[in-house]
């Protein structure tokens, strides 16, 4: 039984992915406000941790979130870009990309603080009563059959027709479907913090206010947060050692550790990349450890009988240096509910939505590895890469990336196909 006006549903997670999930029943009226619930764990605040960062909303993502009218609630408050672009040690410019002009594909990137797309889309979901229960701690899934899901929060059972997963990448709601699945790490580590821009000496006035500085030691990444770009998050990656998830937590409340990775190769820098790493670390709270994680893949992001599902980072984390986390897991919102609105068998469906997405995915994870992590890495690694033809030189003339195939994925026409196919 598919999502249908008096079904009842409970999305764990009042994440990016959940609010979605919510809107999106919603507008293709797969249920009604009053029959569903959004349990979450934390306070009914929207959370805005000390180390909190921005995320970049690339025009996949975009046009899922304007379907919704949310993105008009804080369009305003985005950085906005069209370009990625490289320099060197030497401030010189050595490679500016057109990737994503609004001409082409409906929209620029985004870039805006992970909190504001939180409090328009939690805004949106409380405009429509939706009831969203907050400190409620998914356990576990008690028994499914063909009447619907029974689990328990905080001890006590609660009851829905379907029951869906948005609960990230240390999700419990998975643990119901693969028991032994969980994150892997990539091998990368990024450390991020915060700076004003103004706190740097910039060697010219047009310098990019977000760029790549490629140096002897690794890279520096710049992105505003703001859309006058006077907050700058900064980061740098690494390859490290594997390490448990309360060691990767412990490892990154010491803040000069963190100092101390900023300032390795410093002399190697030129003065502009050296009064970043001096403005980061004068300003230590707001660094943080980010170790690149994915999900291997799951035999099944749904039951058997499909009424339990999981979707975004608690199906496929990706890692951030593809900056397609949020804008795949509206992807995954979007293609989900077009399919169950298709009155195809539920299980038939979520076959080939899975099918659909994880080739998809396994796609772009393909690309963030062999292309955006490589031009962060040391420039040794990287000459490595390209002489042996695993990697695009930075220094390429070429000046526009097709990025049609990210940017318009063509999801329609795939349903539509599939639906002609199956019968």
């Amino acid at each position: 039984m598919s999502p249908q006006r008096g079904c009842s549903v409970a999305i764990i997670g009042a994440s990016l992915t959940g609010l979605s999930l919510a809107l999106s029943l919603l507008q293709n009226e797969l249920c009604s406000p009053e029959d569903m619930t959004i349990f979450d764990l934390r306070a009914p605040e929207v959370p805005d941790p000390a180390n909190a960062s921005g995320v970049v909303l690339t025009p996949n993502g975009l046009a899922v979130l304007d379907s919704f009218g949310v993105l008009s609630r804080f369009r305003h408050l985005c950085w906005l870009s069209e370009y990625r672009t490289f320099k060197n040690d030497r401030d010189e410019t050595v490679r500016k990309t057109l990737i994503a002009n609004e001409s082409l594909y409906g929209y620029k990137n985004h870039r805006v603080w992970r909190k504001t797309i939180l409090e328009a889309l939690l805004a949106a979901v409380q405009e429509r009563n939706v009831s969203i229960k907050w400190q409620a701690r998914f356990e576990k899934v008690v028994r499914e059959d063909d009447h619907g899901v029974s689990f328990t929060v905080n001890g006590g059972e609660e009851t829905a027709d379907m029951l869906f997963g948005a609960d990230g990448i240390h999700s419990t709601v998975r643990k119901y479907l693969d028991f032994g699945a969980s994150p892997e790490y990539t091998g990368v580590t990024s450390v991020l913090s915060h700076i004003k821009r103004d706190e740097v000496r910039w060697p010219y006035e047009s310098y990019e206010k977000a760029c790549t500085i490629q140096g002897q030691s690794g890279a520096l990444i710049m992105m505003p947060e703001d859309p006058e770009g006077s907050v700058v998050m900064v980061g740098k990656q690494v390859k490290m050692e594997p390490k448990s998830r309360q060691e990767w937590e412990e490892y990154g409340t010491h803040k000069d550790l963190l100092c101390q990775f900023y300032r390795e190769g410093y002399e190697e820098w030129g003065p502009t990349a050296k009064q970043i790493i001096d403005a980061v670390c004068r300003s230590p709270e707001t660094l943080y450890m980010w170790p690149f994680m994915r999900m291997a893949k799951l035999k099944r992001w749904f039951s058997g009988k499909g009424k339990t599902i999981i979707m975004g980072d608690a199906a496929h984390a990706l890692p951030p240096s593809s900056g397609q986390g949020v804008s795949q897991a509206l992807e995954d919102v979007d293609s989900l509910t077009k399919l169950l609105r298709s009155g195809k068998k539920l299980t038939r469906a979520l076959e080939f939505w899975q099918e659909m997405r994880q080739q998809r995915i396994d796609t772009i994870f393909d690309w963030a590895t062999n292309a955006t992590n490589v031009q962060r890495l040391p420039q040794a690694d990287r000459d490595r890469l390209v002489r042996e033809g695993k990697a695009k030189d930075a220094n390429a003339t070429e000046n526009f990336d097709d990025m049609r195939w990210l940017y318009q994925p063509q999801v329609d026409q795939a349903i539509d196909a599939w639906l002609k196919m199956s019968g």
